[in-house]
């Protein structure tokens, strides 16, 4: 058989076999890692990762400072995760369009994109007020004041920009490709960091998805357990599952989109968010 035939210009095969294991199996090995943490280790962190969210919405000043440290830390990984990932991925795909973003998913992104750079905002408001820069109020939060009001949304429209800026950059090729591919961006090294980065990013928000099912699919008190209490709390998993999981997953979905087996180990990753409620 002809090899050339089975790619198009762009290096993507025109129709992957049935069942084909994509050729950078990065996506999924994160999904297969998926699956494991969502059956036996998400569901003991869902209830500690609760409660911090309630104490740090009750103005707890220290549990909302450590919510918004390890917000702005996996948006660290997040940004990094994003630019080193452009350098091995237009090494191995070339052609602007097989390096693409699938931008229908930056509906989805948007949410996470404005949490994220709301807490590493307000991480800041918390380091201003620790400084002495800002008014503490009774709790020993932050007071909000006429210039912080102005100075925290220009912040979050500043890590939002970044975000989409570095995303809409992974489909732009780099300009001296073989002098470059000496550089450590373009090895192993440079893509674990950079899949790391991604992959933190990604299971925080996992624990997130596993407290809205967790919501959707028990019970109020003294309310039954009803067939279509499950089914119409699965629907409301599903959306929370394109939010939470899937469109950080995007990024991976550049190389593996095509493939059968990356649709299905996807499924396999809500479905197994969701036996331990059915």
């Amino acid at each position: 058989m002809n090899t050339i035939s089975l790619y198009n210009a762009d290096g993507f095969m025109l129709k992957p076999p049935k069942l084909t294991l994509p050729a950078n199996r990065e996506g999924i090995l994160i999904d297969a890692c998926s699956i494991l943490l969502n059956l036996f280790l998400w569901p003991v962190f869902t209830g500690k990762v609760g409660n911090l969210f309630n104490q740090s919405f009750g103005d707890n000043a220290a549990a909302f400072t450590t919510l918004s440290v390890l917000m702005l830390l996996i948006l660290a990984g997040r940004l990094g995760g994003l630019y080193l990932k452009r350098f091995p991925l237009q090494a191995r795909l070339p052609g602007s369009s097989a390096t693409r973003f699938p931008f229908y998913f930056a509906i989805l992104s948007f949410p996470l994109f404005v949490l994220t750079a709301a807490f590493a905002a307000m991480l800041l408001e918390a380091a201003g007020a620790e400084l002495g820069l800002l008014e503490k109020t009774e709790s020993g939060a932050a007071k909000t004041s006429g210039a912080l009001s102005v100075v925290t949304p220009l912040v979050m429209v500043f890590l939002c920009c970044l975000e989409s800026y570095l995303l809409y950059r992974l489909s732009k090729p780099l300009k001296n490709k073989a002098a470059g591919q000496q550089n450590w961006r373009f090895s192993w090294k440079g893509e674990l960091l950079a899949d790391f980065g991604l992959f933190a990013y990604m299971m925080v928000w996992q624990v997130f998805h596993h407290q809205t099912v967790e919501m959707m699919l028990t019970p109020a008190p003294n309310v039954p357990e009803t067939l279509n209490l499950k089914i119409g709390g699965t629907f409301f998993s599903f959306f929370s599952f394109l939010i939470f999981y899937l469109s950080p997953r995007a990024v991976f979905l550049i190389e593996d989109r095509r493939y059968l087996v990356t649709w299905l180990f996807i499924l396999l990753v809500f479905l197994s968010s969701l036996v331990r409620y059915w």
